[in-house]
């Protein structure tokens, strides 16, 4: 009876071997995958940081650009540019409105 039982306790424990190696490849090949896919997952990550640090440059640029364009000197330049006349006493026209009109109208008063 006792070498029975050696058998079995032998093809228990090799089943056991069998089992255990198997389960340490797949979590190896689980490992392997993971990391990868963590690669993967950082490289996009820091390719948007990269898009969102050139974006926000080239926001950056477009505002200065914009602020650039704005100044009354650069607007003039531009008009004189497009054949606008610049403005004078002589091509002014002057409209005065009577400040209860803009009251009435709910428009602003300004001095």
């Amino acid at each position: 009876m006792k070498g029975g039982l050696a058998f079995f306790s032998e093809r228990v424990l090799f089943f056991a071997a069998i089992v255990s190696a198997a389960v340490l490849i797949l979590s190896a090949g689980v490992l392997i995958t993971t990391q990868y896919r963590v690669r993967m997952l950082f490289v996009e990550i820091e390719r948007a940081n990269d898009l969102t640090r050139r974006l926000s440059d080239d926001s950056s640029q477009l505002a200065l650009d914009l602020s650039k364009a704005a100044l009354p000197a650069a607007v003039s330049r531009r008009a004189r540019a497009m054949g606008f006349a610049p403005a004078g006493v002589s091509n002014t026209v002057l409209l005065e409105v009577a400040p209860m009109a803009l009251i009435q109208g709910h428009m602003e008063v300004r001095k």
